[in-house]
């Protein structure tokens, strides 16, 4: 099945102290967007990149810098939310795009290892959501900060992306989120909303996503660590 992905590079650096869009961040000279498409290169026929409506021209000269304007088929404008944005880059999919790979561009150590268990699990089951397990004790709270309950850790997963979907599921789980005027918290989320099962695949530890100022010092423990 013909496997395509669709990174989003539409984020901000407001967490991280500043207001430069994270995504061009550089880590050791390559920006986070680069670092974070060029693992899918070799796995899938090509990507779309989501940007910021005044920065895909910018995005553009990235691209060609770094030498993917070939594997990136289209650089579009992103939405008013990260769910729009993402259904602006599924209708500038090629047609023969029958898997799509949804990634963040703030997730810049993604590996190939990670692509390709999130591709395996969908062309077995239809989907495969990169996650990891919870090593923390989770509780719910009630309103005014108590505790309510203990969760089982054991049956909680934290997600990452990839993302991975049968192209006309995702697509679907869209227009049904749309006509419900439903708005999911990750891509997953989606096509829970509209009933269909979603299954998921190891994702890795170092594949964080660069939001705060501590991930940036990680960054670097996390390449030499990469790279060894």
């Amino acid at each position: 099945m013909k496997a395509y992905a669709l990174i989003l590079g539409g984020g901000s650096g407001t967490r991280m102290g500043g207001d430069t869009n994270k995504v061009f961040m550089p880590i050791r000279g390559i920006p986070a967007i680069v670092r974070a498409t060029v693992p899918f290169t070799g796995i899938c026929a090509g990507a779309v990149i989501v940007a910021q409506p005044d920065e895909v021209e910018y995005m553009q000269t990235f691209i060609s810098q770094f030498g993917l304007a070939r594997f990136v088929t289209a650089i579009v404008a992103g939405g008013d939310t990260r769910q729009a944005s993402v259904a602006n880059g599924l209708k500038a999919l090629p047609e023969d795009a029958e898997i799509v790979l949804i990634h963040d561009g703030a997730r810049a150590f993604v590996t190939v290892e990670v692509i390709k268990r999130a591709l395996q699990s969908t062309a077995e089951h239809g989907s495969g959501v990169a996650s990891i397990a919870v090593s923390d004790t989770i509780k719910r709270v009630h309103a005014d900060d108590s505790i309510a309950e203990t969760l089982d850790r054991s049956a909680l997963r934290a997600m990452q992306t990839p993302q991975a979907f049968r192209v006309a599921d995702i697509k679907k789980a869209h227009a049904i989120a749309d006509a419900d005027g439903y708005i999911g918290t990750d891509d997953a989320s989606l096509l829970e909303h509209a009933g269909m099962p979603v299954y998921l695949s190891e994702g890795d530890l170092r594949n964080i996503k660069l939001t705060t100022t501590f991930d940036v010092l990680l960054a670097g423990a996390i390449l030499e660590d990469m790279e060894s």
